[in-house]
């Protein structure tokens, strides 16, 4: 007698799941973290307003500097150095990382230079060379360094800061206004061979400057 079949397992196959866009993926996305979605919204903004606040607050410092500045400067062309040299002081201390309070710094040591104060200034301006000011100041800062010092006498000293003016500057006639002072504060020294390379500097690479012919005459001097 033959056994009864066993039922046959029939297996059905799963319905396909249906396609999601990625549009509705990140709206799904977005709605299950809805919370922490406007947490970092909130921080961006956040963010946005403190950089808007920081820009708007250096302008406004940087233009209260400016105005301060130039009211130095009035003081200082109506011939009232030591109202200036207060005003410029005062400038340079309170907008402290503005433009306008490094040329104040500069414009301080220029009066410090009229009034005598000639150990001052250098000791200003060593600190404010060291402090690594705007590229665009450094020649301004060392020339002014080299005349204090040349009027105290420290002519090989004076000589290099000089010489570090010359390298700082951009303009062709500035770089050749420093080797001449440097030239002649070596020649003071009695270092005549560092001197007559500052004047054949002028010679050779600033012919087309006020300098050339000063350069040139000095340089006659030294070498006949």
């Amino acid at each position: 007698m033959d056994s009864p079949a066993k039922p046959s397992k029939t297996t059905s196959a799963a319905p396909a799941a249906p396609s999601v866009s990625r549009e509705e993926r990140l709206t799904a996305w977005l709605t299950a973290n809805a919370r922490f979605v406007a947490i970092g919204a909130a921080a961006v903004v956040l963010v946005v307003l403190v950089t808007w606040f920081m820009a708007a607050s250096g302008r406004r410092k940087a233009n209260f500097a400016r105005q301060a500045l130039e009211s130095a400067w009035g003081s200082a062309d109506a011939g009232n150095i030591p109202q200036a040299s207060a005003e410029l002081q005062r400038v340079a201390a309170t907008y402290r990382g503005t433009e306008a309070a490094v040329e104040a710094t500069l414009s301080l040591n220029q009066t410090r230079l009229i009034a005598g104060q000639n150990q001052l200034a250098v000791d200003d301006l060593r600190r404010f060379l060291q402090d690594r000011p705007p590229a665009r100041f450094v020649a301004s800062g060392n020339m002014l360094l080299g005349a204090a010092l040349e009027n105290l006498g420290k002519s090989g000293e004076a000589a290099e800061a000089y010489m570090a003016a010359s390298a700082a500057a951009e303009m062709s006639h500035t770089k050749a206004e420093a080797l001449l002072a440097a030239g002649r504060t070596y020649r003071a020294a009695g270092q005549n061979d560092k001197a007559i390379h500052a004047y054949r500097t002028v010679v050779d690479q600033h012919k087309e400057t006020a300098a050339f012919p000063i350069a040139e005459v000095r340089l006659g001097e030294l070498v006949k």
